[in-house]
């Protein structure tokens, strides 16, 4: 029966399974970790499961925990939205806003956003999260996401966005490269040697086959085959490689232009089409109203505005 049940776990539960270490979950609840240890310890005994298993990585979901979160996170989630839509401060809010990012964005630009927010929302909590987050998607309706800076598209049945900035890739060498002078063939293209971001796991966007590089995200079947001689964790060290080295890459122009300013890289004629790509800030279509995201919404595109 429902009404013998503790529903004060749940919320606890939800942190567990979306943050995956007792110090992470208690620190969002704004709870001590021995008592969201002890929650733990009743949520077992309620659903009669062991809900999580501990690792060095930290705590794992059962099959359980994870059955329980798809049908209880979307209900807490609902239900938060309904205490919160009416009322909010800016000034005193000390909501979460969990946010997926790509790396250039959070190094680039996300100092300068934050800064004036802090000044009008000093209560208000961020969690930033990789762009190559699982299930973007799934997270945004169930509420574990508010939003997700995204270059390729999200249903716009489901999905509201607005743009925030737009790129285009660019094709690099350095600036003394033993062969290449202004332009690169595709001959060459294909066969030297390039540095690139270490493929990663979009299962979200559909393409379960293989992982894919960012590159051929924004490109799919328009770009040409690559002789990839190294991988990397961070685009924002690809410049850095290519002004010591002969390896080429193909990196957005933002990350490129300070490298090539200073006139330690140079950028090729690409020997493909290589159109301009949006960065959009997306949210599910069922916070569009929500006082809120309305106002946050607002900051994102006024700083956006400015750059």
């Amino acid at each position: 029966m429902l009404r013998n049940q503790d529903l004060n776990l749940l919320p606890i539960f939800d942190a567990l399974v979306r943050e995956r270490q007792l110090s992470k979950a208690a620190e969002a609840l704004s709870m001590s970790q021995p008592a969201v240890s002890n929650a733990l310890k009743r949520l077992r005994l309620s659903f009669k499961d062991d809900l999580f298993v501990r690792t060095r990585q930290g705590l794992v979901p059962t099959e359980r925990a994870l059955e329980l979160h798809t049908l209880i996170g979307p209900a807490l989630n609902l239900v938060q939205r309904s205490f919160e839509s009416e009322l909010f401060d800016p000034m005193i809010s000390d909501r979460v806003i969990n946010i997926s990012i790509n790396t250039t964005m959070e190094t680039l630009f996300l100092a300068d956003f934050i800064k004036p927010l802090r000044h009008a929302a000093p209560q208000l909590r961020f969690r930033f999260y990789p762009d190559y987050l699982p299930e973007i998607p799934s997270r945004l309706k169930d509420g574990r996401l508010n939003y997700a800076l995204e270059y390729v598209p999200l249903p716009e049945d489901k999905f509201d966005s607005v743009l925030l900035s737009t790129d285009k890739l660019t094709v690099i060498c350095a600036k003394n490269h033993p062969t290449l002078k202004e332009k690169i063939s595709l001959e060459q293209y294909q066969s030297m040697p390039h540095v690139s971001v270490s493929p990663r796991a979009y299962s979200d966007l559909g393409d379960s086959s293989r992982d894919l590089t960012p590159v051929e995200r924004i490109l799919g079947a328009n770009l040409p085959m690559r002789n990839v001689a190294m991988h990397v964790g961070s685009i924002l060290t690809i410049p850095s490689i290519v002004a010591a080295t002969d390896l080429i890459a193909t990196v957005g122009l933002t990350v490129a232009k300070p490298w090539i300013d200073r006139g330690e890289v140079k950028q090729l004629s690409a020997p493909f089409k290589t159109e301009e790509y949006a960065m959009n800030l997306y949210w599910h279509r069922s916070r569009s109203k929500d006082p809120a995201h309305v106002w946050l919404t607002q900051q994102f595109q006024d700083y956006t505005a400015k750059i």
